[in-house]
C-alpha cells in the first residue's frame, strides 16, 4: 500500500517545482525492497505474496452469486452458469472456469430423445462429444444474494427451465448459515400438448481446476443417505492433496416421480462420448456400483448425477440438486495448528459429512427461503427506497461469505490466556461467547490477504451488528 501511494505521489507535481531528489530515492528504495521481498516469497519460498503488485488478478466481469454459507469456503457460479472461482482454502482464491462442471438437459417424448443440450454458451476444446453452444439469447440471469435465478427458454421445445440457486445465509442463524452447501432447484414448465420426460444432469470435476487435480490419488464413489423418510443419492468426489483434503458431493433428492442415476467416474479431458451417449439413450445414467480407482499422476476424473421426471402436458414439476463440500479441518500457511470449521460442531470433523450435508440442504432449503424472504421482503416492498439501494444492500453482502471468511470453533477446554496471552485474562467474561459462537474473521479484500483490518471493519461492521451480532462480539474480542 505504501508503494502504491508512493507511485501515486510521484505523479503529482510539488507545486510549481519538481519532485525533490530525496523523495525520488525514497520511492526507488520502496520499489527495490518490495521486489526483493516478492522474489524471496514467490520464487524461493514458493508462497503467494499477501499483496501481489506484480501479478494482480485481471478484472473479469464474469462473476455472479457465490455458493455456500459463512466461513466454510465458497464456489462462485458466474452469471453465465459457469463455476469460475474457488475459495475453499481460507483466504486463497483460485480463478478457474472448470469446463466439466455443467448442467445438461435431456428431453424425451414417446420413448425418443428429442433434445439434449449442455446449458452453456461455451465451445471448449475438451468434451467435444457433448452438444455445446447454447444460444445466450434464450437465457436470463438474476441475482439477489444469497439467491440467484437462471432461466432457459429451450428454443423450439416449448419448455422453460428455471434454476433457482440458494445458499444458507440467514440473519441470526448461527448453525445453518455456517454450512458449505448450495442447492439448485430446477422448475420445469412444459408448454407442449404432450407429456415430456425431463432429465437434468449435473457433472463435476474432482477438484478446482488447479494443478493438484492432476496430483493423483483422487477417487469417487456413489452414495445414498436416508433419514426421516427422505432419501438423497449422488456421488462423493474425494480430493486428497497433502494439505487440507476435502470431499465434494453432487446429489439429487429422490421422491415420488423422480429417479436419480449417476456416473461414478469419467475423463473430463477426453471427448466424453460415453457419458453423452449414456444419457442420450434413455435419459438416464447407468449407475455403476462401487468406488472408482484412484487417479494416476497427471490424470483427472469427474462424476455426474442425473435427476429425471415426467412432466404432464402444460404442467409443472421440480427437480432438486445440491452441491456440498466438506473440508472440516484447515491449516494455515505455517501449519502450526489445526483449526476446525464452525459447521463441524453439527456435522462432525472426520471428513465424512458430505452425505449428511447434502441431505440436510435438500430437505431444509424451503425453510431457508422462507426466512430469507421474511428478511428481505420488507425492504424490497418499501417504495420509498430506490432500486439501486435495495440491490446494493443485499448483493454486496456476498463478501460475508466470499471475503476469505473463516469461522472456527474454539476448543471447549480452552482458556482466555490460550487465545490472547496474558491480556486475554481481562476479557475472560467474553470467553463463553466465543466457545458458543466461535471465532470469526474476514479479509480486507480478495487481493489483500489481511484478516480483520480494523479501520476497514469500522465501515463494514454494520452488516454484522444488524444480522449476526454474536460474530461482531467475537471479532471485537480478537
Amino acid at each position: 500500500v505504501c508503494l502504491a501511494h508512493s507511485f501515486e505521489e510521484l505523479r503529482q507535481p510539488y507545486g510549481a517545482g519538481d519532485v525533490p531528489l530525496r523523495d525520488v530515492l525514497r520511492h526507488i528504495g520502496f520499489a527495490l525492497r518490495y521486489f526483493r521481498w516478492w522474489i524471496k516469497k514467490t520464487r524461493i519460498e514458493k508462497k503467494s505474496a499477501f499483496i501481489d503488485l506484480l501479478c494482480a488478478v485481471p478484472l473479469q466481469q464474469i462473476y455472479g452469486c457465490p455458493l455456500g454459507g459463512i466461513g466454510g469456503g465458497t464456489i462462485t457460479r458466474g452469471w453465465r452458469g459457469e463455476f469460475c472461482r474457488w475459495q475453499l482454502n481460507p483466504g486463497l482464491y483460485h480463478y478457474e472456469t472448470v469446463i466439466a462442471n455443467q448442467f445438461t438437459v435431456c428431453l424425451r417424448c414417446k420413448g425418443q430423445t428429442i433434445y439434449q443440450q449442455v446449458l452453456s454458451v461455451e465451445r471448449p476444446s475438451s468434451l467435444q462429444g457433448w452438444n455445446w453452444g447454447y444460444c445466450g439469447h434464450y437465457a436470463f440471469y438474476h441475482a439477489l444474494y444469497p439467491r440467484a435465478w437462471l432461466v432457459y427458454e429451450l428454443p423450439g421445445q416449448s419448455v422453460v427451465l428455471t434454476c433457482r440457486q440458494v445458499s444458507p445465509v440467514i440473519p441470526h442463524d448461527y448453525k445453518d448459515s455456517s454450512l458449505p452447501v448450495g442447492v439448485f432447484i430446477w422448475e420445469v414448465e412444459n408448454g407442449r400438448d404432450e407429456d415430456v420426460e425431463v432429465s437434468i444432469m449435473f457433472s463435476l470435476q474432482n477438484g478446482t481446476g488447479a494443478k493438484e487435480d492432476r496430483s493423483g490419488g483422487h477417487w469417487n464413489e456413489p452414495f445414498t443417505f436416508q433419514k426421516d423418510g427422505e432419501r438423497v443419492a449422488g456421488v462423493l468426489l474425494h480430493h486428497c492433496p497433502a494439505v487440507n483434503p476435502f470431499t465434494l458431493a453432487i446429489s439429487a433428492r429422490e421422491k415420488a416421480g423422480t429417479e436419480v442415476t449417476h456416473v461414478t467416474a469419467f475423463n473430463p479431458t477426453g471427448l466424453g462420448r460415453e457419458v453423452w451417449q449414456d444419457l442420450l439413450q434413455d435419459g438416464r445414467l447407468h449407475s455403476p456400483t462401487g468406488k472408482s480407482r484412484p487417479t494416476e499422476k497427471g490424470e483427472v476424473t469427474a462424476a455426474a448425477v442425473c435427476a429425471s421426471c415426467r412432466v404432464p402436458a402444460h404442467g409443472h414439476k421440480t427437480l432438486e440438486l445440491a452441491l456440498a463440500w466438506d473440508m472440516p479441518c484447515v491449516h494455515f500457511g505455517s501449519k502450526e495448528k489445526l483449526h476446525l470449521r464452525r459447521y463441524t460442531r453439527f456435522f462432525g470433523s472426520e471428513g465424512k459429512a458430505a452425505p449428511s450435508l447434502s441431505h440436510y440442504a435438500l430437505t431444509h432449503y424451503e425453510e431457508w427461503e422462507r426466512k430469507i424472504e421474511a428478511w428481505q421482503n420488507p425492504i424490497l416492498e418499501n417504495s420509498q427506497l430506490p432500486s439501486w439501494y435495495k440491490s446494493a444492500l443485499f448483493n454486496e453482502l456476498y463478501f460475508m461469505t466470499d471475503g476469505g471468511t473463516i469461522w472456527m470453533e474454539v476448543p471447549p477446554d480452552c482458556c482466555a490466556e490460550e487465545l490472547q496471552g496474558p491480556a486475554g485474562a481481562g476479557l475472560s467474561h467474553l470467553l463463553p461467547v466465543l466457545q458458543e459462537y466461535g471465532r470469526f474473521a474476514y479479509l480486507e479484500g480478495q487481493e489483500y490477504r489481511m484478516y480483520n483490518t480494523y479501520d476497514v471493519h469500522f465501515y463494514a461492521s454494520f452488516a454484522l451488528v444488524m444480522l449476526w451480532p454474536k460474530l461482531q462480539i467475537s471479532l471485537q474480542y480478537d
